[in-house]
């Protein structure tokens, strides 16, 4: 399993119900939510793997008040509105319900990348879409950030075989770094955590 769905999972409620993965492509999530007592749909427009539901999370294809839980892991960078897919996501969470994002900062460019977003983007769209944020915190720091760049030229130079050991190591680095109470500014991705207003 990925680090990016380690963290997500680090942040879901264990209390079940039905959980939307917003984007999430071949349904990686699907085994620790449904163990999780979670009843789990995908939704993406090329799904695949368990679950899957083919649909726009612009227009989401489900009525008001259907999940307990929405999850989006390396997803809302990829959607050219994100305030319509945020104010679909609360439109179909139930009073209450909690959403779970990872999304990347200072990452490379991939695939149909539309955004990277700063904490402060981040609270504008949240409370704009009628959501309250619960948390957000940058779990991979310098050390992830310069991991990532090391990666890209790994796969050029066909080493790819050692990107995880490097992902390893920079997470340790950056661990130890936030121990130390170092760090600040340089952030790999943000990890947030939001929920819907009870009636």
């Amino acid at each position: 399993m990925s680090s990016e769905a380690r963290w997500v999972l680090s942040k879901v409620p264990h209390r079940g119900g039905a959980a939307l993965d917003l984007g999430g492509g071949d349904g990686r999530l699907h085994a620790p939510l449904t163990a999780r007592g979670y009843t789990y749909v995908n939704l993406d427009i090329t799904p695949s793997g368990p679950c899957a539901v083919r649909g726009d999370a612009h227009d989401i294809p489900f009525p008001q008040s259907s999940f307990d839980l929405v999850v989006s892991c390396d997803s809302l960078e990829h959607f050219h509105d994100p305030l319509t897919v945020l104010g679909e996501v609360q439109r179909v969470l139930k009073p209450g319900g909690t959403l779970v994002i990872w999304v990347p900062f200072l990452h490379p460019f991939h695939s149909t990348d539309y955004y990277r977003y700063t904490p402060l983007g981040i609270r504008y769209l949240l409370s704009t879409a009628r959501l309250q944020l619960v948390s957000l915190e940058a779990p991979l720091g310098v050390f992830s950030v310069v991991g990532q760049a090391v990666v890209a030229e790994l796969w050029r130079l066909r080493l790819a075989r050692l990107q995880r050991a490097v992902e390893r190591a920079a997470e340790w680095l950056d661990r130890k770094a936030r121990r130390m109470q170092s760090g600040g500014s340089f952030a790999l991705a943000y990890l947030i955590v939001a929920r819907k207003a009870d009636d």
